[in-house]
């Protein structure tokens, strides 16, 4: 799996600042809510944060992340992670993943944005 990573996940003209996210051209229609996980203030930390976090939850417990300054909330379990866009009324998540995807997605967009801090 290989997500194309940007500092301007939205193609905004003259950002002076970097902005970390996934580009939204680059995403399937089904994956669109990955697009909030964008954010100007990750760090390798905060990420890595996550992925602890998540590998610690165990039996019927879950995690959930509010990515901040955005609407994505993330509930992961240990054999699955579901996204949730936080001002749809639906109650069915946008996107469900494998748990072992998600991490794999997290631990990439941890280097992309140790590589571009």
């Amino acid at each position: 799996m290989k997500y194309k990573f940007t500092l301007n996940p939205y193609n905004q003209k003259d950002l002076s600042f970097k902005y970390y996210g996934v580009d939204i051209d680059s995403l399937a229609p089904d994956e669109l809510v990955l697009v909030d996980i964008s954010w100007w203030g990750w760090t390798p930390e905060e990420l890595q944060l996550i992925i602890d976090e998540s590998k610690a939850v165990v039996g019927n417990q879950r995690y959930t992340y509010i990515v901040e300054r955005s609407e994505l909330i993330i509930d992961i379990y240990k054999d699955k992670v579901n996204f949730f866009d936080g001002l749809s009324k639906q109650q069915e998540p946008e996107l469900t993943w494998p748990f072992d995807k998600f991490i794999d997605f997290i631990a990439q967009f941890k280097v992309f944005v140790a590589e571009n801090r």
